[in-house]
């Protein structure tokens, strides 16, 4: 028997749930399990053609996924437009999280509300 690490938890709310995944990043979806339903602290709306949430009152619900492959992250943060070397121009950003149901913690993305104008901003239309 092997003590490793527990895995990393991913909270998804919108285009990175199991209906969409599959078909905007295939590749990613190997690297993912599925784990079931939670509940994410924020209030979730859309943003033009994608959902978006924000941290604050409210709570959403996120379909959790074990990572299985640390590399998925390179694919998910491109597609969420998250750069962790340039926080203040990112879409989202990627943050770990207490969840509400069931208590434990896991990575959400939490769209960007202080983009300063003039930031040039990869979303997800490079994978749509």
């Amino acid at each position: 028997m092997t003590n490793r690490p527990p895995r990393d938890l991913l909270a998804v709310y919108g285009t990175l749930r199991r209906r969409s995944i599959f078909q905007k990043l295939p590749v990613a979806v190997s690297r993912l399990r599925f784990v079931g339903y939670g509940q994410i602290r924020g209030r979730l709306f859309w943003q033009r053609a994608f959902p978006a949430l924000i941290q604050g009152s409210g709570i959403a619900v996120a379909e959790l996924y074990q990572i299985l492959d640390a590399n998925v992250w390179r694919d998910l943060d491109l597609y969420e437009g998250f750069d962790p070397t340039n926080l203040q121009c990112s879409l989202f950003i990627r943050k770990k999280v207490h969840l509400l149901n069931p208590r434990t913690v896991a990575w959400a993305y939490f769209l960007n509300q202080r983009i300063p104008r003039g930031c040039s901003v990869t979303a997800t239309l490079q994978f749509g």
